[in-house]
């Protein structure tokens, strides 16, 4: 890998910027490009002055894909690696550059999803909907120095709607492949002090067999409500109020290519955050808040003519509740100082017993708590706007293992001239052990947190006033202290490294109006430090692409692929790759009724993201979305 990186990354720089040094029209404004990214920094900055690999998804976005689930849309993003158990509400995980699943911080409007009581406290998007999202930002790379435990490979947050102009009501129903319906209502506005959203939607899908060659259905429900609500105190200061809601049953057969007629999950998630914003003058601003996240899980599998033996039962409940202050100064234009305090407690317990032919067994865990207190601080350094500077530090005091510094440096540097950005950043992470491996039947309260060193640089180029762009970054992850599952004691211990290395690039191309061609390659190179083999389930290669074209004043077509390498699913088990090609399409009836339809896995692909379980052939689905 250290030799792609110098035979490839090095040269491909120079040709690049020395390409944009004749292309780019003289006076070209690299300032085109800004976007507004808030994950980043904790603050509100333009993304050209963040030295984080950032991939901001708008609504406008996910309406031109027709996308309706949300992990399908993590699947265009570089980087990440998305792996579903089965079909549709099937346990999803999100594998960032290569870290394990619980190294990614997931955040709705800085509410944290991940659940206390997962294995790794990770978080499954398989139940996630798209209600009421304004945008979704995915930050890739060290983030522990300003998000603490869970961010140290990354953050992907969700930004919900802000209710803005004269209170509207929509709604939209579709329906399509395996008696699967989707409906949602929605309203927002404004009303002089008052702003808000509101979504309600419901799915149900009569699904097919979660077992890879099954041949009994799995059906899934999921009831979701997404709400945010602000109120103008006064002129400088908002009290705002957001809660996402999810129900949902799911039926997930007995494992790989195990068909089961009643093995049932039921889940329930509240999310929600109550925050008072306050400028208090032109250069100090700061948010008092108060956020609470709570999971609960069940599962049951009763005995049937094919399970005569087995049965099981089981539950987890978990919550995070958390007390955010945070401070934001600007002494001088080309300076922006954050610094914060959290204090978080979770709480968890859990109870599993089962009875098969080789005796019953029984596993329980009592409540059991956590506290963590943490500082963060954080200097933004803006020069002649084209040079950006951006040190962080933040120190965790845990209840159980104590202090733990974590810093990061990350920089940008703009060369208007040739519309190109420098960027680059070099930080540390750390991974605190969750309850289950603490307190369960397996657990150890002398374990230590996950530790991470991590690097990565690159630039983005620009030509023809941004109607062509490329972006390629390379990073690498050295992980340590890893938390891992010990067979010989049947215990967790620190016993894993690993790391993960290798490169993302993307281009973008729009010749004329209203076309859009873009794709993204990643090559990622993972190693077990313990066994010297490949991580499991993450592919060396993955390669998207998308097309989006308003063919006409009203219409719209979208083409998207998304092609995943081989990768070793377990040890002697390695899982084909695959290209799924899928074709989305809309057209506005008038301003305020729609028609729209897609085909998903349009060449009907027989694949398997996770060895043993099956997915979704060709499928189509149709709709309408009205407005008043």
């Amino acid at each position: 890998m250290k030799n792609i990186c110098k035979k490839s990354l090095i040269p491909a720089l120079l040709v690049m910027i020395l390409s944009g040094i004749s292309w780019a029209e003289e006076g070209q404004d690299i300032h085109d490009l800004e976007k507004i990214i808030v994950t980043a920094t904790r603050t509100e900055a333009s993304q050209y002055s963040t030295g984080s690999s950032a991939t901001v998804i708008t609504a406008e976005e996910v309406g031109q894909t027709g996308k309706d689930e949300f992990s399908d849309l993590l699947r265009d993003v570089p980087g990440v690696t998305v792996s579903q158990s089965g079909s549709i509400g099937g346990l999803t995980n999100v594998y960032l550059r290569g870290s394990k699943p619980g190294h990614t911080l997931v955040m709705v409007d800085g509410v944290e999803l991940n659940d206390p009581m997962s294995t790794d406290r990770s978080f499954d998007f398989s139940n996630l909907t798209m209600d009421n999202i304004e945008r979704i930002e995915v930050i890739r790379g060290p983030q522990s120095a300003l998000y603490g435990s869970d961010a140290m490979a990354g953050v992907i947050n969700i930004i919900t709607k802000k209710g803005r102009g004269k209170p509207e009501f929509s709604s939209s129903f579709e329906g399509g492949a395996h008696n699967t319906f989707r409906e949602n209502l929605t309203s927002s506005g404004n009303i002089d002090k008052f702003n808000y959203s509101l979504s309600v939607s419901r799915l149900d899908s009569g699904g097919i067999s979660a077992a890879a060659g099954g041949s009994e259905k799995d059906p899934y429900h999921n009831n979701a409500i997404s709400s945010r609500i602000g109120y103008k105190v006064f002129d400088n200061s908002e009290l705002s109020l957001v809660a996402r809601y999810t129900n949902s049953k799911t039926s997930i057969d007995n494992g790989a290519y195990d068909d089961d007629p009643n093995d049932t999950l039921w889940s329930k998630d509240l999310a929600t955050r109550l925050a008072f914003d306050q400028a208090i003058n032109y250069w100090w601003n700061h948010c008092l808040s108060f956020s609470y996240n709570d999971v609960r899980r069940k599962g049951r599998n009763d005995k049937d003519p094919s399970h005569p033996d087995d049965y099981s039962s089981d539950w987890y409940k978990g919550n995070i509740k958390k007390v955010e202050w945070q401070h934001n100064i600007s002494p001088a234009k080309w300076n922006t100082l954050t610094a914060g305090f959290e204090y978080e407690r979770e709480s968890g317990s859990s109870y599993y017993e089962s009875d098969s032919s080789f005796g019953p067994f029984l596993s329980k865990q009592d409540r059991k708590s956590v506290d963590n207190k943490g500082y963060y601080f954080q200097d933004q350094f803006k020069f002649w706007e084209k040079l950006f500077i951006t040190p962080g530090l933040r120190i965790d005091d845990h209840e159980l293992f104590g202090a733990e510094t974590t810093y990061k440096i990350s920089a940008a540097y703009l060369i208007p001239q040739t519309g190109t950005r420098l960027k680059g950043n070099w930080g540390t992470g750390f991974k605190a052990p969750s309850l289950y491996q603490l307190y369960s039947s397996y657990g150890d309260t002398s374990l230590k947190p996950d530790k991470s060193r991590s690097y990565d640089f690159g630039f983005e180029q620009s030509f023809f006033k941004d109607k062509l762009s490329f972006d390629l970054a390379y990073f690498h992850n050295d992980f340590r202290n890893l938390v891992d599952y010990d067979y010989n004691t049947n215990k967790y211990k620190n016993i894993g490294r690993a790391s993960t290395k290798g490169f993302e690039v993307g281009a973008k191309f729009s010749p004329v109006e209203n076309l859009t061609i873009g794709g993204n390659f990643t090559y990622t190179d993972t190693q077990d430090k313990e066994t010297g083999l490949e991580l499991l389930r993450r592919p060396k290669r993955q390669f998207n692409f998308d097309l989006n074209w308003g063919f006409l004043p009203n219409a719209n077509l979208n083409l998207g692929l998304n092609h995943v390498g081989s990768r070793k699913d377990y040890v002697y088990i390695t899982d084909k790759s695959y290209t799924i090609v899928r074709l989305a399409s809309s057209y506005n009836v008038t301003k305020n009724f729609q028609i729209f339809g897609r085909i998903e896995n349009l060449f009907d692909k027989e694949y398997q993201e996770v060895n043993g379980y099956a997915t979704l052939g060709r499928s189509f689905y149709g709709g309408i979305k009205g407005k008043f």
